[in-house]
């Protein structure tokens, strides 16, 4: 049983709960970060109530409670993995997409690469190849500015959604399709774009060296060769990247901001925006709560640009926030270059 998998009631004292071998002495402090204000000690001791509560299905997955626990015990994980036996609409859709379509999204275009033997891949992910082409045009301007050599493969989507509903076999063997066309043509190191492609490959696969543009960026310094803008900005952390592969990628993207423009950081800036986790086609109520809190914060400071590095963050948060950009928009535009595709800022 999948339940049974992901939670254990310990036998020394009514108060601990094992949760994937850590034990939780119920302290409360996942429910005091937690950004939806759900009680994850409510969802995680289902032994006493019996009862499926919300949070299994609300939670967004940002990974806030995992890094604030004292004894870091697995939170996201175990509540990802109660999902696999739960069916909603959200889930069915993504289901449906993937198995459809091989993406998460239903496509709008096919999407044309040519794929040749070489050391490194740029990744896109479902999201910038069928939604948000300006950063994936972004990406390969800085990818070849740097002097990066570099090649694309078909893609199908990486398994970072079947992750979230806990189709943990599935996203394995998504992923694997990936890691088999990789491995084809003799990839050594993969560079995402997407923060939830970049935590998969992190986590089902060891063939590859996995980098997000802004380790390159920070690797190359290409924020030198950027002139200083015009403007006011400010930055939006994605949980999966800030939490789930390194917080120094946000120092990076503040250095290249800070360089870039006049830079103020946003108030509980790694706040979740509520657009992850599948939140967003299963409570869209809840997912734009998330989002009015952070549009708030975004208002008080009043900026010319919000910078983002996440598609599904830039997605969520455009709907209110036209100045919303992916940052490797705003660098490949400070050297010259303007995308054609869709995803570009309005500055």
């Amino acid at each position: 049983m999948h339940l049974q998998q992901a939670i254990t009631r310990g036998r020394m004292s009514s108060d601990w709960i094992y949760i994937n071998g850590e034990m939780c002495i119920k302290c409360g402090i996942c429910e005091m970060v937690c950004p939806s204000q759900l009680s994850a000690l409510r969802s995680l001791d289902l032994d006493r109530s019996r009862v499926t509560p919300e949070e299994i299905v609300n939670c967004t997955t940002c990974n806030r409670c995992v890094a604030s626990c004292p004894r870091g015990v697995p939170i996201t994980k175990a509540i990802e993995r109660m999902r696999h036996p739960i069916s909603t609409p959200g889930y069915s859709e993504t289901m449906t997409n993937i198995s459809k379509y091989g993406t998460s999204i239903i496509p709008d275009r096919p999407t044309k690469v040519d794929p040749r033997n070489c050391k490194v891949a740029y990744f896109a992910g479902c999201l910038t190849n069928h939604r948000l082409t300006g950063i994936s045009e972004a990406v390969e301007f800085t990818l070849t500015y740097m002097g990066v050599d570099y090649t694309r493969i078909p893609e199908v989507c990486c398994g970072s959604p079947l992750n979230r509903i806990g189709r943990f076999d599935l996203a394995e063997k998504m992923l694997g399709k990936n890691v088999d066309t990789l491995r084809a043509y003799g990839v050594e190191t993969v560079v995402t774009s997407c923060p939830g492609c970049t935590s998969t490959f992190l986590e089902y696969q060891e063939d590859f060296e996995v980098l997000h543009y802004l380790d390159l960026y920070d690797h190359y310094h290409i924020s030198s060769d950027i002139g200083r803008q015009k403007g006011l900005a400010t930055l939006q952390f994605p949980c999966h990247l800030y939490r789930n592969v390194s917080p120094y990628t946000m120092v990076v993207a503040e250095e290249i901001l800070s360089k870039m423009y006049d830079y103020i950081r946003l108030p509980d800036a790694d706040r979740c925006c509520g657009a992850g986790g599948g939140v967003r086609r299963n409570d869209l109520m809840l997912s734009r709560k998330l989002k009015a809190r952070k549009i708030d914060d975004i208002k008080v400071i009043s900026p010319d640009v919000v910078a983002g590095v996440c598609p599904q963050c830039k997605i969520h948060l455009s709907e209110e926030v036209p100045e919303m950009a992916d940052l490797s928009v705003l660098v490949a535009m400070g050297l010259g270059f303007i995308p054609t595709g869709s995803g570009s800022p309005r500055v």
